[in-house]
């Protein structure tokens, strides 16, 4: 029967799968990263430290690898001899003044190949004591010497270390009261810090003086955080031992710590620990140059805004001459629209007749031909004024649009392409154009633009005109119309009624003659253009205005941003980028919370600086730059115990 997960198991799959989500979040952010200097190097740098990301490559149960760090003389490889009881690795004066090859340490049941060193690289001692059965000790090379023999200017010592370090879980660094400020070997310190913790110890404490607050002082200069630093006397542990009396107290916390906590109850939480320091430092080490430059980006943004509303100023002077200019037509189509709102009525038909008034005349004309051929002549008159009206109205509408015309000359849009090149070249934005759309502020983009806010602006004068009509022509106002109309030709009904039923019938008056109608016609006529006159003048009425505020809105609107669309769609893809990182650091958060740390353990590591804020954002900072730590070449192995 399978073994039923516990609840510790069920926390640990879901951790798990929590940094597999991880990795392949960021993985895949560097993927789809637009073509910009920090991504590159982002790309870069999880392509180099993508071994060390892979969770399935962390094997939680594997011995705990310790290395030991220091400057030649700080007592390393004693204090490495010390803790295994024996004398292993090479130390002491009178092998001085180094190190020469990676002295590792470990239970029979290890098979120390995952190392990727040759056999003249690395000395292997297979010791079974039960202080290696969960854990591998290695006494690297020292960084700040150089071996005569090697052949190679003191750089195969570095070669050994660097192979190294990258696999060790925990890194031992020891100094002494007179070396601890070794560039060289604080560079590497710093360099391999990410993802790792870190022992501090000072050693020959029977003959130095404590100076402990000065190594603190420069470790933390370093930029890392040091909770603790043991000291004690490496040599006189190891004497000790061999002589079978007690170590001192401060060497046995030591080894105790070692032995007893971090290779075995604190093993996993170590290496949870340091998959989430390397996962920080990589994402402040990318985030760091991004927000610097970003400034860049928000430059050059603020320079497309300026020459925008440069141009959107000139373009609305253009777009106001054209409103001023199209009054005809705007009003033409107030009264098509009240014609197709009002419908039936008196003085809905007056208005019919008026805007059909060119149409009567001709067909009246038409109507008077007695030949066939004044009928061809009326007929050729009739048609050329349809078309020359038709024409006219057409030319009107499609004016706008036809020309294209923003009031931009030449010379407005190569000033702009200068001032947006000089920014692009600034933040080393290569906007991807496409050939039809000839680049930011050319000519092409200028056509289709012009034809588009023409366009908008038309389709927008339509829905003014449609709004004015309905808010200023409605049920009650129609009505006032046409009984106002209606007032003077009812009182002439009245007065022929009058004279014909009493007038005429009763007191025997003649009745009213042709005069009377042809001024009872005039006078209706008058009466008529006199309130369709007044009921345009309510209608048109502040039209300009609102025609003036369709231009202020449209030469504000997004769609002049087309005009430079290329660099525009570079700087958004570039910060929905950077934001997409944001959200990557709040998923690691949330896995920093759910592990906890190791400070009560004593172990030092990388300080970890504050998660920086976007440009946009208050609270933005840009901590020193970090050494890139060193990567895995080769393809871990999981090493386990039997």
């Amino acid at each position: 029967m399978a073994e039923r997960f516990t609840k510790a198991d069920w926390e640990r799959e879901h951790l798990l799968a929590g940094f597999d989500r991880l990795h392949a979040k960021l993985v895949e952010w560097a993927r789809q990263a637009p073509a910009w200097p920090p991504f590159d190097e982002a790309k870069g740098l999880v392509a180099r430290l993508e071994p060390r990301l892979r969770v399935p490559e962390i094997d939680l149960d594997r011995a705990l690898v310790v290395g030991f760090l220091g400057g030649s003389g700080t007592g390393k490889s004693t204090l490495y001899n010390a803790l295994l009881g024996r004398r292993v690795s090479r130390a002491g004066k009178e092998y001085r003044p180094m190190t020469r090859r990676a002295v590792v340490a470990c239970h029979p049941d290890v098979d120390p190949s995952f190392l990727g060193l040759d056999a003249d690289s690395i000395e292997v001692h297979q010791i079974h004591i039960p202080f290696l059965e969960q854990m591998i000790l290695i006494d690297c090379p020292d960084p700040d010497t150089q071996d005569p023999e090697d052949g190679e200017g003191g750089r195969r010592h570095l070669d050994i270390l660097r192979a190294v370090l990258p696999h060790c879980d925990v890194m031992v660094h020891t100094v002494t009261s007179q070396k601890y400020k070794s560039h060289v070997v604080g560079q590497e310190l710093r360099k391999n810090a990410p993802g790792r913790q870190i022992l501090f110890v000072q050693t020959h404490a029977a003959i130095d003086h404590d100076n402990r607050a000065d190594l603190r002082k420069y470790l933390d200069s370093l930029g890392l955080r040091v909770p603790e630093i043991y000291r004690f006397d490496a040599a006189d542990a190891l004497a000790r031992q061999e002589s079978g009396e007690p170590v001192d107290d401060e060497f046995g916390r030591f080894r105790d710590l070692l032995e007893h906590e971090l290779a075995s109850r604190a093993r996993h939480r170590i290496r949870r620990a340091n998959l989430l320091g390397l996962y920080s430092w990589l994402l402040s080490a990318i985030k760091t140059p991004i927000v610097a430059r970003l400034e860049d980006v928000a430059k050059l943004e603020a320079s497309m805004g300026r020459e925008r509303t440069r141009m959107a100023s000139k373009i609305g002077a253009r777009m106001n001459e054209r409103i001023d200019s199209n009054h005809r037509l705007w009003r033409s189509r107030v009264l098509r629209q009240l014609n197709q709102a009002w419908g039936a009525g008196p003085l809905a038909a007056l208005i019919g007749l008026w805007s059909a008034a060119g149409s009567l005349v001709r067909s009246l004309i038409l109507l008077r031909a007695r030949t066939p051929t004044q009928a061809v002549l009326a007929g050729g008159l009739a048609a050329s004024q349809l078309v020359a009206e038709k024409w006219r109205e057409r030319r009107a509408a499609s004016a706008l649009v036809a020309e294209a015309d923003l009031g931009l000359t030449e010379g407005d849009l190569a000033a702009a392409r200068a001032v947006l090149q000089g920014y692009l070249a600034d933040a080393e934005i290569q906007p991807a154009a496409t050939p039809e759309a000839g680049g930011d502020f050319s000519n092409q983009q200028l056509a289709e633009v012009a034809v588009e806010v023409y366009q908008r602006l038309d389709a927008e004068v339509n829905e003014v005109v449609e709004r004015r009509i309905a808010r200023r022509a409605g049920r009650s106002v129609h009505l006032f119309f046409e009984i106002l109309f209606s007032l003077l030709p009812a009182f002439l009904v009245l007065r022929l009624g009058r004279n014909f039923f009493i007038d005429h019938l009763w007191n025997d008056r003649p009745l009213l003659g042709l005069d009377f109608f042809f001024q009872s016609a005039f006078w209706c006529l008058a009466w008529g253009a006199a309130v369709g006159g007044l009921l345009l003048h309510w209608l048109n009425r502040g039209l300009d205005v609102e025609l003036k505020a369709v231009v202020d809105r449209l030469s504000r609107a997004p769609i002049l941003d087309a005009l430079c669309r290329d660099a525009a769609d570079a700087c958004a893809a570039i910060r929905a980028h950077a934001v997409a990182l944001s959200a990557i650091e709040r998923d690691l958060s949330q896995i920093e919370d759910k592990v906890g740390g190791v400070l009560d353990l004593g172990l030092g590591a990388l300080r970890a600086e504050p998660r920086q804020a976007l440009p946009h954002e208050p609270g933005s900072t840009l901590p020193a730059a970090v050494p890139l730590p060193n990567a895995v070449e080769t393809k871990p192995t999981r090493v386990t115990l039997s």
